[in-house]
């Protein structure tokens, strides 16, 4: 076995070969992975392993993680291939398998004693923040409010509830602008309203579920680093995730949909179908595999004028790197 040959666990495999320090190909059956013997065999003798794809200041860092597993053109959630798992489960499924590696469809989650207290808290500090307050700043303050209210985990089950409550206080720091969803809903049916001031349709509602699953976990992406960096020093579960907040609040990620919401807004000429953001990825090189899904999804709840302006914008580009999430994202936003 290759990881057996190289001292480290398989994802960690993953991890080199998604970072380009392996070369990986299908084996026989389509299931396993194949490589090289001479890849290796170097990156056994190598004290730290380096992709050949490397830009002047860049630093390697190895992660070493059963949560996710990624390559080009696919990912996994514990071992379930992603494209597979939207097709049956909600996203409390996908967060339980992600948090315990355990998975029981359809399962309600329990309520967090403490939710009460978190979302009053964060609608204290809510009501104080101005107008013009962005969406990562307010969920920033909602994390630092919450994370007095937020018990330390000592076991798995109360992992989950701090995780649960966490995602509380992000929801609860995004003010309404629909009808208020029932607080025992499920976490897209009470993010919809502080999204978007339309109705929460079945059809609207799933297509939110299933983005929430499609970015749940992508294990190379920076903000998931640095959280998982800040909770390596065993900081409090919501001040970890702070760390990833400010780490999204970048334009090269997660503002990246922004850019391409703002130019869907703006309008596209009649013969302007080059985008400036919403393609190319460093890992998905053939094609982001959450991408045509999630677009699908859009084109099932797009108003028709607003679906041609989207057609037209995420049309082939001859030359162009295939498009990524967040060029759907965009999408959904508009």
């Amino acid at each position: 076995m290759d990881d057996d040959r190289l001292g480290v666990e398989l994802s960690t495999v993953y991890a080199y070969a998604s970072r380009g320090s392996l070369a990986r190909r299908p084996g026989p059956d389509g299931r396993t992975s194949v490589y090289d013997a001479d890849e290796v065999e170097l990156l056994a003798r190598r004290a730290r392993p380096r992709s050949t794809r490397r830009r002047v200041g860049a630093v390697d860092v190895v992660i070493g993680t059963t949560v996710s597993e990624i390559g080009d053109g696919w990912i996994r959630y514990r071992g379930h291939d992603l494209l597979e798992l939207i097709t049956w489960a909600g996203f409390e499924d996908a967060a339980r398998l992600l948090w315990t590696g355990e998975i029981a469809a359809g399962a309600a989650p329990p309520v967090p004693a403490d939710r009460p207290a978190v979302v009053d808290a964060v609608g204290r500090v809510r009501a104080v923040l101005p107008p013009t307050a962005s969406v990562g700043a307010r969920m920033a303050a909602g994390a630092a409010a919450a994370s007095a209210w937020i018990p330390r985990p000592t076991t798995q089950e109360s992992s989950v509830e701090a995780a649960s409550l966490v995602l509380d206080a992000l929801i609860a720091s995004l003010p309404l602008v629909g009808e208020p969803a029932d607080p025992d809903a499920t976490v897209a049916e009470r993010l919809w309203p502080r999204l978007s001031p339309l109705a929460p349709t079945h059809e609207r509602v799933g297509v939110l579920d299933a983005t929430l699953v499609l970015l749940a976990e992508h294990e190379l992406a920076t903000s998931t680093l640095a959280v998982r960096v800040a909770a390596s020093t065993r900081a409090e579960p919501a001040e970890a995730v702070l760390a990833g907040l400010g780490t999204m609040s970048g334009p090269f990620h997660g503002r990246a949909a922004v850019q391409v919401h703002r130019r869907l807004v703006e309008g596209l000429g009649p013969a302007d179908t080059t985008p400036l953001a919403g393609f190319g990825h460093t890992v998905h090189r053939s094609g982001d595999p959450r991408f045509a899904p999630l677009l699908e999804g859009v084109r099932t709840i797009a108003a028709a004028d607003r679906l041609e302006v989207i057609g037209r914008y995420v049309a082939p580009v001859r030359g162009a790197d295939p498009f990524n999430v967040d060029a759907a994202l965009g999408a959904l936003g508009y």
